[in-house]
């Protein structure tokens, strides 16, 4: 607009004057379109170098985020690598414990085999209580301190080492393979209880006590 209001100017002017006004005119218009140019081209850079920082910066992330995955991945097969030693480890250890106790004689208590059990003798005549030591036989004979298997063990026989080696029950009056002699320790059976026989029990240090023992470990002769 402003350049067609000059040139409606351009009548007011002399020849020469005319002349000089046309190229003051376009050079101004030049300037004008130059200056126009410039801009554009600056604001194109601009938008190119806003691109190329956003270009930079989603790069830079995406490299983060793979970083960041690879890793979780090695965290979790490290986890799992210890996971697998430690299961390892553990499994050999449980070897080395089931080894270490066989070798001390201390293995898991085997079962009584029920076609050869052997069983304390009653003796009618002078109702002493003995246990033969017989290694071809199976019997765990246990004298309690009542009518009652839960009740305390005072006094144990049996054929396993497990069982009577060191005393792992703790018995007052001490485990054995079979019946030690009179002097060390004797049983009488004095009568019955329910499903049990009661006995008086006495050892060398005088010390004494009544006992029950299970009827189906017991026979009398």
């Amino acid at each position: 607009m402003l350049f067609i209001l000059k040139l409606l100017n351009l009548k007011y002017y002399k020849h020469s004057s005319r002349l000089n006004y046309l190229i003051f005119l376009f050079s101004e218009r030049s300037n004008d379109i130059l200056k126009a140019k410039m801009k554009r081209n600056k604001s194109s850079l601009f938008n190119l170098r806003n691109l190329s920082k956003q270009c930079i910066i989603a790069f830079l992330m995406l490299i983060a985020i793979t970083g960041c995955r690879n890793e979780h991945s090695k965290s979790g097969n490290i986890k799992k690598v210890d996971s697998l030693e430690t299961s390892t480890d553990l499994t050999i250890q449980d070897v080395d414990n089931q080894l270490d106790t066989q070798k001390r004689g201390t293995a898991p208590v085997p079962e009584i085999n029920e076609e050869a059990v052997q069983r304390a003798v009653i003796n009618k005549s002078d109702s002493s209580f003995t246990v033969y030591n017989n290694i071809r036989a199976d019997y765990r004979i246990i004298g309690y301190q009542l009518p009652d298997t839960n009740s305390k063990k005072m006094v144990l026989f049996s054929v396993f080492t497990a069982d009577v080696e060191n005393n792992p029950g703790r018995c007052p009056y001490g485990s054995y393979y079979g019946s030690p002699g009179k002097e060390d320790l004797e049983i009488k059976y004095i009568g019955d209880q329910g499903n049990f026989v009661k006995a008086f029990i006495n050892n060398a240090k005088g010390e004494s006590a009544t006992i029950y023992f299970p009827k189906k470990w017991v026979e009398f002769e």
